[in-house]
């Protein structure tokens, strides 16, 4: 005989499987890490020596390697006078580099920025200017690098990056994107 079925219950997979309705209704997983640097420092607490990264050609990180580095390029876009919640634009190709770029932002409590680097100088430009990048981090420049900087004021509703739209109808748009929905996509 099949198991008898609460029909009072939410019949939502979700709602029985460590995720949990706010009062808006939108679901929220309730393990998830608060930001997306507890996330990472989980990972290089739990497993400071796996590989993190792998570049084909071009090297590979471990978990503590990238959080040494990426805290590396933290300090120096503090030392260039990034504050938190500054934006800065990221236009390196997929790669080491934009990994190590991306985590220094956020360390520094930046928002990043991703510009697609196949975009036509207007359309780069464009995301420039509409994003108020403070700071242009690009392939001809090397990644900023001084002491060590990781930010303690993180929360999981602040936005971590801009992606922007295509634009196939009209001007690009960008999209913020907070740590929660980060770690939520990670989590899903």
């Amino acid at each position: 005989m099949p198991p008898v079925i609460d029909i009072s219950r939410s019949h939502n997979p979700f709602d029985s499987a460590g995720v949990s309705r706010g009062a808006d209704e939108i679901p929220h997983y309730d393990e998830l890490p608060a930001t997306l640097l507890d996330m990472l420092a989980d990972q290089v607490d739990r497993r400071p020596d796996a590989e993190a990264l792998v570049e084909l050609g071009a090297g590979r990180l471990t978990y503590r390697q990238l959080w040494d580095r990426a805290a590396r390029v933290a300090g120096g876009l503090r030392t260039d006078g990034v504050q938190p919640g500054d934006r800065v634009a990221v236009r390196y190709p997929a790669g080491l580099d934009w990994v190590l770029a991306f985590w220094g932002i956020v360390m520094a409590g930046g928002i990043a920025v991703a510009v697609n680097t196949r975009s036509a100088r207007p359309e780069v430009e464009f995301v420039l200017s509409d994003s108020g990048a403070r700071v242009d981090l690009d392939a001809d420049t090397p990644l900023p690098d001084a002491a060590p900087y990781v930010t303690e004021k993180l929360g999981r509703s602040d936005t971590a990056a801009l992606f922007y739209t295509s634009g196939t109808t009209g001007h690009p748009k960008g999209v913020p994107t907070t740590h929660e929905a980060f770690l939520t996509n990670t989590e899903n």
